[in-house]
């Protein structure tokens, strides 16, 4: 009786459903080799190394020193904080222990080629270049200056770029005849900022001159002329400026006009204003404060004239 064989895009989609399975995933690449590529693609899309769990990455470095190991290419997307820190590591054999950086502890990481997500607490240079197809980067409590521009000839295909909490360093612009071109990413298209001051942009505006979208959280209005430094320093027209303000920022006395003077014709700009939790039972106290933040999206309209008349602004209130 001849034996009977699944069609390869049924066990696919079996394996598909099962993706965020673990235990399921390793069964279904026991069931035959023919599901082993299915189950692997999704058993090691993800891995994420800290500093905390030193063990963890000494034995992805030993997995990777395998010949028979072939998942490499599955990684897809990988987080990995404090690269730079220092772990302590005991020697199976000797028992002695070792400080290493994490780093150090599993440096065939770089045979990890076809990572497209990455995100870092720290900048690994050395190693960035094996991560050339990476196209979304997110870095946490860097230190944002200077530095950030030598990211350029390690992550040529990155579109976007996200900082979170970074310690900021403001632009200092470089000196006459420096050559910032070569700093630049130009498949950069978008960049996040959230948690941080907006000082260290500058810095971007040399990285990313071809940004399309700029989103930043937590926006502190006083930041203004950093950002329209940014602006004015780009070489293509912003389709998308995005900004949140925090809970309690007051709207009236800041540059807009400024920020609407180099805002192109085609820019979409869109305010939000984070007015916390909003209570059902509401006296006649917080019934007045709702009138003021009605007040101060009436302020951010009348900002923007030129916005408003073609339809691209819109300002919004966020309740927590």
């Amino acid at each position: 009786m001849p034996r009977a064989i699944l069609p390869r895009e049924l066990c696919d989609l079996v394996v598909d459903y099962l993706h965020a399975e673990r235990v399921a995933l390793g069964s279904c690449a026991l069931v035959c080799r023919a599901w082993v590529p299915a189950s692997r693609f999704h058993l090691f899309e993800h891995i994420s190394l800290s500093d905390n769990e030193g063990y963890v990455a000494a034995r992805l470095d030993e997995l990777l020193a395998s010949p028979h190991a072939t998942f490499a290419p599955a990684v897809r997307s990988l987080k990995f904080y404090n690269a730079l820190s220092p772990v302590q590591m005991r020697n199976p054999r000797t028992g002695h222990v070792q400080v290493k950086t994490l780093l150090q502890t599993v440096p065939r990481i770089v045979q990890l080629t076809q990572i497209r997500s990455l995100v870092l607490s720290d900048l690994p240079f050395d190693i960035l270049s094996a991560f050339s197809k990476v196209q979304t980067l997110c870095l946490v409590g860097i230190t944002a200056g200077s530095a950030l521009l030598r990211l350029a000839p390690h992550l040529p295909s990155l579109t976007h770029l996200t900082l979170k909490r970074v310690h900021a360093i403001p632009y200092r612009a470089p000196s006459p005849g420096s050559t910032s071109d070569t700093a630049q990413i130009t498949a950069l298209r978008r960049l996040t900022v959230r948690g941080s001051s907006i000082a260290f942009l500058g810095w971007l505006g040399i990285l990313a001159p071809y940004t399309t979208v700029l989103d930043l959280g937590d926006f502190c209005p006083s930041e203004v002329p950093y950002l329209v430094s940014f602006l004015s320093s780009l070489k293509t027209p912003l389709e998308s400026l995005e900004l949140e303000l925090s809970c309690g920022t007051e709207v009236r006395e800041f540059a807009w006009d400024e920020l609407a003077r180099v805002l192109g014709a085609e820019t979409r700009l869109t305010v939000s204003i984070d007015v916390g939790d909003q209570d059902e039972d509401r006296g006649e106290a917080e019934e007045d404060e709702d009138d003021g933040k009605d007040r101060e999206v009436s302020i951010l309209r009348a900002q923007f004239p030129e916005l408003e008349k073609r339809g691209t602004l819109d300002v919004k209130r966020l309740t927590g």
